[in-house]
């Protein structure tokens, strides 16, 4: 890493620097906030000296603080001297999420582009969620432009409504949004059409769909019972709380296949397909169903949910769901940019495709 003039930066400056910039991007300092003193952050990051004068010297560089004498770093109005406006991505239920990185990544890039600072916050429900709207209430106190709202709370809704911040809400749910200017729904109906055209091609009558968090899409489990496929669902929990990094989906996924297949009847009767809510679900899930002795796809069929369009695994060409997190994003982005612009511009649209693979 180099700073402007070309010089480069030491690992430890940087990371206190980018620590620092994206928890000002998240409005935990507010405009005219006094930030830690030098020592507090020295001890924090356990660093010495030099390199916290270092980062703050070049955030104040970049015009996020002013370095005041006797009263210390305080966090500049960068709304006014250099970015047009800010742009808020709020994650509701998806920490931890690639699909959220994805657009968490592609939104900077584009409206920073545009000269608008993005900030974003990950809420952790179901759990305090008092705490979790304090939280939301604290990162809009510097104002806010616009904002996105990912996999939508009502309550979050309903608050930006409040603070007067025009949004967009990307939803999975049937749920209502009266106060966002557009919702953004998933178009299932033509990916599972052909899905359920594939698995009918195998001749295949049961589905087994092992989950995340979000149940079987209604109109899904609609277009499987029109198609004369029974489905049955197992949820992947952890200590009380969604899975969402890899690691443990790859664990949860394999315990949860071995589980089942632990039982004699459910060995000798194998559903005809597995739907794998994540590719790495699918990962741990696709060696579990090998340790029992099942072959793919002579004996199962194996698809999956997938964001990164990971294709091989285990030497196993997935078929696959797959939602693209940047195209989504510059759909977004586009109609972000023509409201904030005063232009008219339709909703943007998530589409998603079924890719078929030899595990279907």
């Amino acid at each position: 890493m180099r700073d402007n003039a070309g010089n480069p930066v030491p690992a430890k400056m940087q990371r206190i620097h980018d620590t620092l910039r994206r928890e000002l991007a998240e409005g935990v300092y507010r405009i005219g906030e006094v930030l830690p003193s030098v020592d507090d952050l020295r001890k924090r990051f356990g660093v010495g000296e030099y390199a916290v004068r270092k980062a703050l010297r070049r955030l104040r560089d970049e015009g996020f603080v002013t370095l005041r004498r006797h009263v210390g770093t305080v966090v500049a109005d960068t709304t006014g001297q250099r970015w047009m406006g800010r742009i808020a991505f709020i994650a509701v239920r998806m920490s931890g999420s690639y699909f959220a990185q994805a657009l968490e990544v592609r939104f900077a890039e584009r409206f920073e582009a545009a000269g608008y600072l993005t900030s974003t916050l990950y809420l952790d429900y179901p759990g305090d969620e008092e705490k979790d709207l304090t939280r939301l209430t604290r990162h809009l106190a510097n104002g806010m432009s616009f904002a996105i709202c990912l996999c939508g709370e009502r309550r979050v809704s309903d608050l930006l409504d409040r603070a007067g911040i025009p949004h967009i809400v990307l939803t999975f749910s049937d749920a209502d949004f009266p106060a966002a200017r557009a919702v953004v729904r998933a178009n299932f109906r033509r990916c599972y059409d052909d899905l359920i055209r594939a698995m009918r091609a195998r001749g295949a009558r049961t589905l087994l769909e092992i989950d995340l968090e979000r149940t079987i899409d209604r109109s899904f489990k609609n277009q499987l019972f029109e198609a004369g496929i029974q489905a049955r669902r197992i949820m992947c929990r952890c200590d009380g709380g969604s899975l969402r990094h890899s690691g443990d989906a790859k664990s949860r996924g394999h315990g949860v296949v071995a589980e089942f297949f632990a039982d004699a009847h459910n060995r000798a009767h194998p559903p005809d397909v597995i739907l794998f809510d994540d590719d790495y679900l699918a990962f741990g899930g696709i060696v579990a169903i090998l340790e029992a002795g099942l072959r793919i796809p002579a004996d199962i069929g194996v698809a999956s949910f997938s964001n990164r369009g990971n294709e091989p695994v285990l030497g196993v060409s997935l078929a696959r769901v797959e939602n693209n997190p940047v195209a989504c994003a510059d759909a977004v982005a586009d109609y972000v940019l023509a409201q904030l612009a005063g232009r008219k511009a339709p909703p943007p649209r998530a589409e998603l495709r079924f890719i078929p693979g030899e595990s279907l």
